[in-house]
């Protein structure tokens, strides 16, 4: 087995914790929103639901480069170029979850449209 085989199985392992902690999300069983000024039932839910939405996007995004890094494990420039995109998506995607957060212990949490 090549190597960039074996990388792109661990990678694809390592994908499993962010769909576990999404699904902790959706359930509520992860406590963001705990001291957040003013938010009700409705906007701690809709707060959950929009993290974990969030936290799928970082499983799939791991797969998509686990899946590029079995196909083009051998061609540098393009591995090169596929961390390149991970790098920059998933770390939008944690700005997005930090901004989320941000916003609902600041109070000004839209509730998910209203």
């Amino acid at each position: 087995m090549q190597p960039h085989y074996l990388a792109a199985a661990v990678f694809a392992l390592l994908a499993l914790p962010a769909f576990v902690s999404a699904g902790w999300l959706r359930d509520g069983r992860v406590p963001v929103a705990r001291g957040a000024r003013g938010m009700d039932e409705r906007r701690r839910r809709a707060l959950d639901d929009r993290l974990a939405r969030l936290m799928r996007m970082v499983g799939v995004a791991m797969l998509a480069m686990a899946a590029g890094m079995a196909a083009w494990g051998a061609d540098q420039a393009r591995m090169l170029a596929l961390v390149a995109v991970l790098v920059l998506v998933v770390n939008g995607l944690v700005l997005a979850m930090a901004l989320a957060v941000a916003r609902a212990r600041r109070g000004d949490w839209p509730g998910g449209g209203g």
